[in-house]
């Protein structure tokens, strides 16, 4: 296979298999409850969570990535970072991916882009360790001690995402032209339109809790997923999309919940929280 392409697919094939198809992030917290027509609309909750989650990439052969000079770990040397990893106090989980449980997975969280799995075969994907830390505050630290270990390629560790337990659906509301959340040939959803989404969303038996999530709210999601707390500020809350997150009665019921809202009138994007396009990993305008 060409090099070149093996170097082009390497930075795609990495954050997808990190995040799963990235998309941008729901946007931020209402102020004030609202009641419609069935569940009230509320705030974020002040529940922010604790620790965070981290997928260490191996070498493989060919690799010009940081460290590996284009070559693959060696066995010594992933038994010791094996070694490191398990021992280190701020490590609560550790597990060992091949590239064949990489690539299904890969497949599983890519269905939908038929172009980039064609291009994908299985010695693209990176042999890696994924695991969790037990505080938010050890994500910088981690990240640069594995960055500095032996046979590593790349690491990639981020904060947990603050909706992963307390929603099943995010619903991202249409922004301005200039913004990567345009909803084509219009502007932001009108209150006529929130106000239809609410009621849906809400519908009385089918949803735990709704809350709306304005743009303060999201850049703060944003910089936690990232580990820094001074990084999101430089990003102006106008990059950041306005969305509902709903928890159902029935969780299952996620799919049917998506797609009766996904066409209507305001909605730029509605998915299932955790499949990688309800996760902040890109934020900007055209």
């Amino acid at each position: 296979m060409p090099t070149v392409r093996r170097i082009l697919l390497a930075g795609v094939t990495a954050l997808a298999m990190t995040f799963g198809t990235a998309g941008a992030a729901g946007a931020a917290g209402a102020a004030d409850r609202q009641v419609r027509q069935g569940v009230q609309v509320l705030p974020p909750p002040d529940d922010w969570p604790e620790g965070g989650r981290f997928t260490v990439f191996l070498c493989k052969d060919g690799d010009r990535i940081n460290n590996c000079r284009e070559r693959a770990i060696t066995a010594e040397q992933e038994r010791a970072l094996e070694t490191r990893l398990r021992a280190m106090p701020e490590v609560t989980e550790v597990a060992f991916e091949s590239r064949e449980e990489a690539l299904a997975n890969f497949r599983k969280q890519n269905a939908d882009n038929k172009t980039l799995l064609s291009a994908i075969e299985v010695e693209d994907m990176p042999e890696s360790f994924r695991g969790r830390l037990r505080h938010w505050d050890d994500i910088w630290s981690f990240r640069s001690a594995a960055h500095k270990a032996a046979g590593v390629s790349n690491a990639f560790v981020f904060g947990d995402f603050f909706w992963e337990d307390k929603a099943d659906v995010t619903v991202t509301l249409c922004g301005s032209k200039k913004t990567d959340y345009a909803c084509k040939g219009r502007g932001p959803a009108t209150a006529k339109e929130r106000k239809a989404i609410e009621a849906r969303l809400g519908a009385p038996g089918e949803s735990q809790s709704l809350y709306f999530e304005n743009r303060a709210h999201a850049r703060r999601v944003f910089g936690y997923v990232f580990g820094t707390k001074s990084f999101s500020s430089h990003f102006p809350e106008s990059r950041f999309q306005e969305s509902y997150h709903v928890k159902l009665v029935d969780p299952g019921r996620a799919k049917s919940v998506i797609d009766a809202v996904k066409g209507m009138a305001g909605v730029y994007e509605a998915a299932m929280v955790g499949d990688g396009r309800s996760a902040p990993v890109t934020v900007g305008t055209r």
